[in-house]
This record gives structure tokens, sequence and C-alpha cells, in this order.
């Protein structure tokens, strides 16, 4: 026989009584998969009437897989947020370092034919720090772009190795910052600094090591 959405609520009972844990295993992600058309079968039906504990069992396992099944999406997004940070970091750090195509040091001798750049993130970041250095709303608050900017660098400062050394703009200022803001505000940035490092997506990097470091201890 076939197993299909009409008779699984009944070969699930009957596997469970032979104790064949195959079977029920087939039968009951049948019914989780398909549970929808399944609860408005006669098998579903009876199966209330006479095993309501059974059905008990299966809807608080289904409710928690629906629940799990929505923290494995909210988890890969937030994991793709943080990935794109550490890009944004890494770019940051490569265009005020080292400069990519048009953009970067003022001591940078930038050449007409140069190679691809590496930093998927760079595209977008030079067009930010465009934006940055032109704007007249560029105090924090006044415009939604220069905020992003200035978001961006004070997270770099928070995992920045050496902010003497550091080539990106008020990197030290920042760090300096951070030492006098108050405890609610130093909680939440070393919150999102310790995901962004669980995200082992800075694989030892000069600017970043200090930070890795420092959390890992």
């Amino acid at each position: 026989m076939m197993i299909n959405t009409e008779n699984v609520v009944d070969i699930f009972q009957l596997a469970l009584l032979c104790d064949a844990p195959r079977l029920s295993f087939v039968c009951h992600r049948m019914i989780c998969n398909n549970f929808k058309s399944v609860s408005a079968t006669e098998g579903w039906t009876a199966m209330k009437q006479s095993h309501p504990v059974l059905e008990k069992i299966l809807l608080e396992f289904i409710t928690d897989e629906d629940h799990r099944q929505k923290e494995r999406v909210r988890n890969t997004k937030e994991r793709q947020v943080y990935l794109q940070l550490c890009e944004a970091m890494e770019a940051l750090v490569h265009i005020c370092k080292d400069g990519c195509r048009t953009i970067g040091p003022h001591d940078k001798d930038f050449k007409v034919n140069q190679n691809p750049c590496n930093f998927a993130a760079c595209k977008g970041l030079e067009s930010l720090v465009r934006h940055f250095s032109s704007c007249k709303l560029r105090v924090p608050g006044g415009c939604i772009h220069c905020k992003r900017m200035w978001q961006l660098l004070e997270l770099h400062s928070r995992l920045c190795a050496d902010s003497d050394v550091c080539r990106v703009p008020l990197c030290r200022t920042f760090k300096e910052r951070s030492r006098k803001q108050s405890k609610k505000e130093e909680i939440k940035w070393n919150i999102l600094v310790e995901k962004l490092l669980r995200t082992k997506c800075f694989s030892g990097r000069p600017f970043f090591s200090w930070a890795i470091t420092v959390k890992s201890s």
C-alpha cells in the first residue's frame, strides 16, 4: 500500500503499535510536512477521538518545529547582516589604507588600469564615503547616509588593533570617546562586536587581530 495524506495517520498508528520505527518515522515526517491536508482527513478526525494524547504530541511537535524553522531563518538573516558588516569593515580599511579604484588616501597614486578589487563591499562603501565627504548635513543624526557612515567608523574603532597607525579617519577619536560613553551604550556596542567576531570572518587580519584576541580570551 502506498502512503498518502489520506491514510498516513492510520498507518502511523499501526506502525507505533507494531513497533516499526522506520515506518513510523516516514509517516511522522509526512504528517508534519503536509499537516494542513492531513488534519482535514477522516483518519485525523478518528485519531482525535480515539487517541487524543497522540494528537496532542503531534500538534506540540509541529508547533515547536515551526518555531525552530522561524529561528533558523532569523539566525540565517542575522548572520548575513554580520557578514556584510565584516566585509564593510575590511573594505573600509582597504580604501583608507591602500585605496580602491578612484578613492583612497591623499598620497595614493591611482593608476589608470588597476587590478580588480577583491572586496565586494567597496563599491557601495565608496559611494557612501563620497557622500559623507561632501554632505552639508554630516552631523550625526542630520542625514541617514552620514549616520550610517558614523556608525561604521565607530564600529571600526572598536575592532581596530592600533589606532595610532590606523589610516581610517577618526579611529582614535572614536576609541577615546568610547571610554566616556554610558554603560548602556558600551554594552550595546560590545554585543555587536561579539556577534561580529562569532561569524569568524576576520581571519586574523592585522587591523582586527586586537579585537579577536581580547574577545576570545
